[in-house]
């Protein structure tokens, strides 16, 4: 570099230019320039979800302890489930919570980010700001629902087992590969929602049928033997990182590398096509809302 020439240098001063003016890239920076206001849409989003509660910000920690207690009380000690994993067989309530987590979290994303224009209507008709960061909030506010309850769970694994603290380096790849993804698809329904409002009743539906289709209520290995099957749980792409989770936490294991190879080129794509159709949909919400 230190040989280029003055002509050299401009056109390379010029492409660097140019390439941060990409109205997509300069979309994406408005959400680290900003990430102030960012922060408070997440905390708003937060409070509001537990306004009027006696125990405000303390069922984040009960919540999940309230489902552990009900997988243990069903699965547990009524029917006696215990599903077999790399390493032996697991108490069917811990299995559950380990991969219901990460559910949850994919799930409220969803969820809420699919209602974050419509239900701030009125904030973006009459407040101009950078509407890409309301998606972003609430996957924000998910996020921290999940680590709570993630709090939550290595407590329990630290009291009652499997005891892998050799599998939590492998949770940050699986929790950022899970953030893209989520974050793809709340674009992408934060959009559609705003032009036709029966997504959010339709996303409730599949994503019920989706959560029957990922291994969380049973172990992956209970398809082995049987590659059709097999094929239709690896294409779906949160396979790769609930069963990443179950691996890491319950086996001290690295994830599954084709699988959480195939969940990461697809929430890539998802990411991609979700935020494109958001930034190209975006100038006419106001209008539609």
């Amino acid at each position: 570099m230190s040989g280029l020439k003055g002509g050299q240098w401009k056109r390379v001063a010029f492409v660097r230019h140019r390439a941060t003016d990409l109205p997509v890239i300069a979309d994406l920076r408005v959400i680290i320039d900003r990430r102030e206001l960012l922060a408070d849409f997440a905390w708003r989003e937060l409070r509001a979800r537990y306004k009027g509660s006696a125990l405000g910000f303390a069922w984040n920690f009960l919540n999940p302890l309230l489902q552990l207690g009900v997988f243990w009380l069903l699965f547990g000690v009524v029917l006696g489930t215990r599903p077999r994993t790399e390493t032996g067989e697991q108490p069917f309530a811990i299995f559950l919570f380990v991969g219901l987590l990460p559910w949850t979290f994919f799930s409220n994303s969803l969820i809420l980010g699919a209602a974050s224009i419509v239900g701030n209507g009125a904030i973006v008709k009459k407040v101009r700001l950078p509407v890409q960061l309301l998606p972003t909030a609430s996957v924000l506010s998910a996020l921290v629902n999940f680590l709570l309850s993630l709090a939550v769970l290595f407590a329990v694994l630290v009291i009652f087992g499997p005891r892998h603290p050799e599998g939590l380096v492998y949770l940050p790849l699986l929790m950022f590969v899970e953030l893209v993804l989520a974050l793809g698809f709340a674009y992408l329904l934060a959009g559609l929602n705003v032009f036709y409002r029966d997504v959010e009743h339709i996303l409730g539906i599949l994503l019920l049928a989706w959560y029957f289709l990922t291994p969380i209520l049973f172990p992956i290995s209970l398809v082995a033997n049987r590659p059709r099957e097999l094929l239709g749980l690896s294409l779906n792409p949160m396979t790769g990182i609930v069963v990443g989770f179950q691996r890491a936490l319950l086996d001290g294991l690295p994830p599954d590398w084709g699988l959480i190879a195939w969940s990461a080129a697809f929430a890539l794509a998802v990411f991609v096509i979700g935020f494109t159709y958001f930034r190209r949909a975006k100038d006419d919400f106001e209008s539609a809302l």
